[in-house]
């Protein structure tokens, strides 16, 4: 085990006492409030309830990337639409495997995720999407960016050179993070398994910042606020802000959606209509009341200070897509940007026949628009 995993391997087991610490602080309550309230601790974002009706998964508990399943909860669209949501954190970067094996309903995160599943020949398909900015941010020791004289507005070509030989984190290969730094390497000739080091932290955004604050990484791959917490707290800066100044490739890019099993579009179709219903009635709000979306987010990012949660804000509202129905042209972007991660990976490419009715089902989506217009 290298210095590095071990000083990991450290933090995470630290995390797991405070979670355990935790667990039986909210239990001494007694009850159902009692593990409503470690619950609390444990995983923000998750509501307890006795009548579920659909439970999801995502990778980090807070993050902009899930924020419209999040408001559509606490802003009541959700229950508007006629449907009980349980959001579910893993702490992991890839989660279509908690699908496939039956955890939960819906899985969030990346089509490149559902894509690998798929070629695999597992029943996955995608449903429906929340983001169109692959916001994944790039953040690097601001020391090391001013000796290599680049930062945010240099050229793109310069800003990836810059990562020669770094120490950057990411939640895993296949991870969404992973992908785009290993999309960027190969725009610049970097082969990132020997001109860089791709660490993998597992834990979520409490994990990359203490790898950065305890200097096991130069900089990570992470969405906000994870980002725009290490910058204001922990030296780095922005080289990559991937929801105002995304490569040009990446600027219009399926980056979030929802993943369901086959059988769930057979025998759960009208929850699921339900359940994309509100998204949408959420992504409404987003889009065309910024003002409500902007009230509810600074409870939700309560640990912000008002700075910070203005920054964040700022760059993060625009990144939500109007329309939840996935489209044949973001999907052949998704490809090529898969092919680009297998082929830095040593894995084949796509199948060549490997369509948007293979990967998507757009119209649970379809639906539940028609339903509002």
């Amino acid at each position: 085990m290298s210095t590095i995993e071990r000083t990991v391997a450290k933090m995470l087991a630290q995390q797991q006492i405070r979670r355990r610490t935790a667990l039986k602080a909210g239990l001494a309550l007694g009850g159902v409030a009692g593990l409503q309230g470690a619950a609390s601790v444990l995983m923000p974002g998750r509501a307890l309830a006795q009548d579920i009706g659909i439970s999801t998964m995502r990778s980090t508990s807070k993050s902009w990337l899930w924020a419209a399943e999040d408001f559509a909860t606490g802003g009541g669209y959700f229950a508007e639409a006629g449907v009980t949501v349980e959001s579910n954190a893993s702490g992991r970067g890839v989660n279509v495997p908690a699908l496939i094996g039956g955890a939960v309903d819906v899985v969030l995160g990346t089509p490149d995720q559902s894509i690998r599943a798929q070629i695999q020949n597992q029943p996955v398909k995608l449903i429906a999407a929340t983001v169109d900015k692959y916001a994944s941010n790039v953040v690097v020791n601001a020391e090391i960016l001013a000796e290599r004289g680049v930062d945010e507005s240099s050229p793109v070509a310069d800003k990836v050179e810059a990562m020669r030989g770094l120490r950057m984190g990411t939640t895993g290969p296949g991870a969404a993070p992973d992908s785009l730094l290993r999309y960027l390497f190969s725009t610049g000739n970097i082969n990132p398994d020997t001109d860089v080091e791709l660490v993998t932290i597992q834990g979520g955004g409490s994990a990359i910042l203490a790898a950065v604050e305890q200097g096991v990484i130069d900089g990570f791959c992470l969405s906000s606020p994870t980002s725009d917490v290490s910058n204001q707290q922990f030296g780095t800066a922005y080289l990559f802000n991937m929801a105002t100044n995304p490569p040009p490739a990446l600027e219009n890019y399926f980056y979030i959606g929802c993943a369901v099993l086959d059988e769930a579009i057979q025998e759960r179709r009208s929850d699921l209509v339900a359940y994309v219903k509100g998204l949408t009635l959420a992504l409404r709000a987003i889009n065309d009341q910024p003002d409500v979306f902007r009230e509810w987010a600074r409870g939700w990012f309560d640990s912000l200070d008002d700075q910070l949660f203005d920054v964040a804000f700022a760059n993060n509202s625009r990144i939500y897509t109007t329309s939840p129905v996935p489209t044949e042209a973001q999907f052949e972007l998704n490809k090529q940007f898969v092919n680009i991660g297998f082929q830095t990976l040593g894995e084949p490419a796509l199948p060549e026949d490997f369509s948007f009715q293979d990967a998507c089902d757009p119209s649970i989506a379809e639906e539940a628009v028609a339903s509002l217009n």
